[in-house]
């Protein structure tokens, strides 16, 4: 009796264990296509969380994580933006200001992966459904989510080897 006890005890408590599901989204990338994350499930996906100010600024930084994730598509993505292949690179920004062309940035910078404006839809869903895992992080930041669809692990700023690593510690490469 005492195990049945314990026995629905654990499953009680594990009907109401916190998940780490990471929060589904649509986006339009800046040549009109719509995209989802969960159209990704079964893949590894790296969130790369950053701002565009007015004139296409950015925070410090932001320039040098885009290189840094260049790396890391160019070796270990596939496909046209950097979709086919075990792991995808998705790049979420809030822009409001009306002058900076995501499109023109985009190609400018060289960026081969996904890439949408959460303020498009003058929402902010998808930064309001991560605030949890942003609160604590500066800007840019990244994201990772396991071919589970769940968020395994959130930094600030990384260089290409250290993501590489990370991503070996969690087993996902």
């Amino acid at each position: 009796m005492k195990k049945l006890i314990i026995l629905f005890t654990l499953l009680f408590l594990f009907s109401f264990a916190k998940t780490n599901k990471a929060p589904d989204f649509n986006l339009k990338d800046p040549y009109g296509e719509t995209f989802s994350l969960s159209q990704f499930k079964g893949k590894i996906v790296v969130l790369n969380f950053f701002k565009i100010y007015c004139g296409g600024r950015t925070a410090p930084g932001t320039l040098n994580q885009i290189e840094e994730l260049k790396k890391i598509c160019n070796e270990m993505c596939k496909g046209k933006k950097c979709k086919d292949g075990n792991l995808t690179i998705i790049g979420i920004t809030l822009s409001s200001c009306s002058t900076t062309d995501l499109k023109i940035w985009v190609e400018e910078k060289g960026i081969k992966w996904y890439v949408g404006n959460d303020l498009d839809d003058y929402n902010l869903d998808i930064i309001k459904n991560y605030a949890e895992y942003l609160k604590t992080l500066k800007d840019p930041c990244l994201i990772f989510i396991n071919k589970n669809g769940e968020v395994v692990f959130k930094s600030n700023y990384m260089k290409a080897d250290e993501i590489k690593k990370k991503l070996k510690e969690l087993n996902l490469i």
